[in-house]
């Protein structure tokens, strides 16, 4: 019998090396410092390792933190599990899309030409940037990104032109967003383009009305996005926020309630795992089953949703909830013995964790996830809302219909990755 080599699945294991790049449909084999989460990010856009975990649980076992280099893992095609984008529903629809996919693609044709041509003067800058300043190959750089950006507003404006139905107008005027640091790798003015959540706003704004002017302010307060600024409409929209189950309000807290009937909501921008992170050997980072966390002290930060937790029967009295206002705070509450888990986006987890000092001591819960959207919101008393909403919802569509969506989330969370 061969020895194996036993890594995190939900971690990146500590020796080096990154998994490289895949494609849906085929197969993989495991390689050192590969995870699932990271391999879900390469394969699908999405830290939802449950994709390659379920269609490899008779190979990786009942524990999907622990997978073996040298174990080939099966990549699944989305049509064959269900996760495959909605085929259109009318004729015209169809139309659409086979007219946008036939624009698109000549675009990209284009836009691939112009970036093969832009790389190639990069390379031929930098082979000389022994002799020649760096300013020349400074400028070859601003030149192709500046050749990749018109080839990608030309594609979108094509795909604009193609959409038989009409945005509504919004009034003559900037559009003020808001939005919340200390929330990375999404919303964060020290992140890359101020965070991926961010980027994905301010592109679709721009492929579906690069006319509209508006404005991003960052407030790190997140609850007094909902209590105060957006009721007051001192703000048009706000980000990124994640919708309770609206359709069954009755098994929703009286907060979740309120969001419905107070808040318009976006299209998903992005989903995320949200999970549950418990002290190493309590019980609580195993357990297969919610009934078990009956009785304990659970922590979630204020202004975060409680929709999923209350659809498991995880709300008062059947458990206590603690609700200060930085997720850190659930954190050190864990470790002081005030709390037993913690409830929260596994993104922000895992950097929270590693950032104070809690790494093996605070972990996760990989059998109790739950994929949650996070969308923008728009107040149902501003007049300009339902337009906002739809103007983002339509750049959005470009940008998934360019790949141009997938390049931001993978650039984004491979950043992420490499530097913590």
């Amino acid at each position: 019998m061969r020895n194996h080599l036993i890594i995190s699945s939900l971690a990146l294991a500590a020796a080096a090396g990154t998994a490289s790049a895949q494609q849906a449909c085929s197969t993989y084999e495991i390689q050192r410092g590969d995870s699932l989460r990271e391999l879900s990010i390469e394969v699908y856009s999405t830290e939802d390792f449950r994709i390659i975990y379920d269609a490899n649980r008779d190979l990786i076992g009942n524990n999907p933190n622990i997978i073996r280099v040298g174990d080939v893992l099966t990549m699944p095609c989305l049509e064959e599990i269900g996760r495959a984008p909605a085929a259109p529903q009318t004729e015209a629809e169809a139309m659409a899309a086979e007219m946008a996919a036939e624009l698109v693609k000549a675009a990209e044709n284009r836009a691939s030409k112009a970036i093969a041509e832009a790389e190639a003067r990069v390379a031929e800058a930098e082979a000389e940037a022994k002799k020649a300043s760096e300013d020349a190959v400074i400028a070859a750089k601003s030149a192709a990104k500046d050749e990749i950006e018109s080839a990608r507003a030309e594609a979108a404006a094509l795909i604009r032109n193609a959409d038989a139905g009409e945005r509504p107008e919004i009034r003559d005027r900037q559009l003020l967003l808001i939005t919340g640091g200390n929330y990375a790798p999404f919303t964060d003015e020290a992140l890359p383009n101020r965070g991926l959540y961010t980027y994905l706003v301010e592109t679709a704004m721009l492929r579906a009305a690069p006319e509209q002017a508006y404005k991003i302010q960052f407030v790190n307060d997140w609850s007094s996005h909902l209590d105060l600024l957006m009721p007051t409409l001192a703000f048009d929209a706000t980000f990124p926020w994640s919708r309770p189950n609206c359709e069954a309000a009755e098994t929703l807290s009286e907060k979740d309630r309120t969001r419905c009937e107070t808040y318009d909501f976006s299209n998903p921008f992005y989903e995320v795992v949200d999970t549950f992170f418990a002290r190493e050997g309590s019980g609580y980072e195993q357990t297969l089953t919610y009934a078990d966390f009956a009785g304990t002290t659970i922590c979630r930060p204020e202004g975060w949703s409680l929709s999923h937790m209350d659809e498991v029967g995880l709300y008062e009295p059947a458990i206590s909830l603690v609700r200060p206002v930085s997720p850190d705070d659930c954190f050190h509450a864990v470790m002081d013995g005030t709390a037993d888990i913690v409830a929260i986006e596994a993104h922000l987890a895992i950097e929270a964790i590693g950032r104070l000092g809690y790494e093996h001591r605070i972990v996760e819960n990989p059998n109790l996830a739950a994929i949650k959207s996070l969308n923008v919101m728009t107040h149902k008393d501003n007049p300009d809302g339902e337009a906002i909403l739809e103007t983002l919802n339509q750049g959005l569509a470009i940008m998934q219909q360019s790949g141009e969506w997938r390049d931001i989330v993978s650039t984004a969370l491979r950043h992420q990755m490499e530097n913590g």
